[in-house]
């Protein structure tokens, strides 16, 4: 296994982005700007140097973003997506297109493009997280437990919101409030930034092998402006 260090930082800009604590479940860093109040947490798996994240304690997760807060704007759900941009076409290992139907598969919204100048993959954000708790209550908890009844009472799992917030036309009939609060939680098994690797069933790819040294980073967005950043950037040691 290669050596690498990972520094994790978040930002409204790409020039605001600092730096955050990996794992550090007591301190999550703020986040406030025009369009966003709240606060993120990065978890990864065996993390050197890092606290233990009791998150990873009854799951196989290897990673784990986690985001809790306000909207500040009135925003319809099916124009607020999260998900990837690169700045530069990316180096593709063989099994690419294997891996983006995997993703597919995971994930029934994401919307790809990794064969452009600035390769993207990006999904309606209320479809994409594995976790969404909405409510009126600010306070930080490392464990998000799913909860939609807010947006509707007939929608009780995660099952429930992915396959209901599929249609354009159900997303576009639902607006966040200023009063509603966020709880979400994006992760997987499958990215290890502790060793560079993909790990799928069956098969497992080294990243690191195609890496040219562009951060991971994940973008909250609208269709004409970016909320915030959470920037992952590997570095060989």
């Amino acid at each position: 296994m290669e050596n690498v260090t990972l520094t994790v930082r978040v930002g409204a800009t790409l020039d605001t982005l600092q730096p955050i604590q990996i794992n550090d479940d007591a301190n999550p860093a703020r986040i406030l700007t025009d369009n966003f109040d709240g606060w993120v947490m990065v978890r990864v798996r065996n993390h050197p140097n890092t606290p233990y994240s009791d998150y990873f304690t009854n799951n196989n997760d290897l990673f784990c973003i986690q985001i809790s807060g306000r909207f500040l704007q009135p925003f319809i759900l099916d124009d607020l997506a999260f998900g990837n941009q690169f700045e530069q076409p990316l180096r593709l290992p063989w099994c690419s297109s294997a891996l983006i139907k995997f993703a597919q598969w995971y994930d029934p919204g994401l919307s790809t493009n990794i064969n452009v100048p600035r390769p993207y993959a990006f999904s309606p954000l209320i479809i994409t997280m594995n976790q969404i708790r909405i409510n009126t209550d600010p306070e930080w908890t490392s464990q998000i437990v799913e909860d939609v009844t807010m947006l509707s009472k007939d929608i009780k799992t995660r099952d429930d919101r992915r396959a209901f917030f599929k249609s354009p036309e159900n997303r576009k009939a639902f607006r966040v409030a200023s009063d509603q609060v966020w709880h979400m939680q994006f992760s997987n098994p499958y990215l290890d930034f502790t060793s560079g690797k993909i790990k799928l069933p069956g098969f497992e790819v080294d990243a690191l092998k195609y890496w040219d040294g562009q951060p991971l980073r994940f973008y909250t967005q609208t269709s004409d402006q970016v909320l915030f950043i959470i920037e992952l950037d590997l570095k060989r040691l």
